[in-house]
């Protein structure tokens, strides 16, 4: 499936995204315990309309990110980074990532936030064909969904990435 988001034309396999991420058993809570992964999967219950329908649209299980960490807390708002692996190929469109060095083993760099697509107020995708962590079972040509997301502080105890 051809789809157009902004300055991104992705031809997507939906099929074979939803298959690999609805037989794979592992969601965030699986995969670590700390709060900030606890908290991400909270929340991603009460994410905007226009971001379920996305993922939703993409074959993307919102819960299975490849990677979510928080970057930092503020007033109880966590801003987060992560990606997911969709299955398909960029035909148009630039990385969010400005790289400020390379190496074969390492690249150093950093995400401009501008260079994101806001699909809600607090929800902002990237996508580049530069697939981290990628799971060897997961079907090939694979692109990553870079997030950027502030989420509220959700679980029932006291914040602990407030300073």
């Amino acid at each position: 499936m051809r789809l157009t988001l902004e300055k991104y034309i992705l031809d997507i396999n939906v099929e074979g995204t939803r298959n690999y991420y609805y037989r794979s058993e592992r969601y965030v809570s699986k995969g670590c315990d700390c709060d900030g992964c606890q908290n991400y999967e909270l929340a991603t219950e009460q994410f905007a309309v226009e971001v379920s329908k996305l993922f939703e649209k993409l074959g993307i299980d919102i819960k299975k990110p490849a990677e979510v960490y928080v970057n930092y807390s503020k007033n109880n708002i966590l801003c987060y980074g992560g990606f997911y692996h969709i299955c398909g190929e960029i035909i148009e469109g630039e990385s969010p990532w400005v790289y400020t060095s390379k190496t074969k083993e390492t690249s150093a760099g950093y995400l401009l936030e501008e260079n994101m697509i806001n699909i809600a107020n607090n929800y902002k995708v990237a996508f580049q064909e530069r697939c981290s962590l990628l799971n060897k079972n997961f079907p090939r040509p694979c692109i990553q969904m870079e997030i950027l997301a502030y989420v509220p502080w959700m679980l029932k105890k006291s914040n602990s990435y407030e300073a």
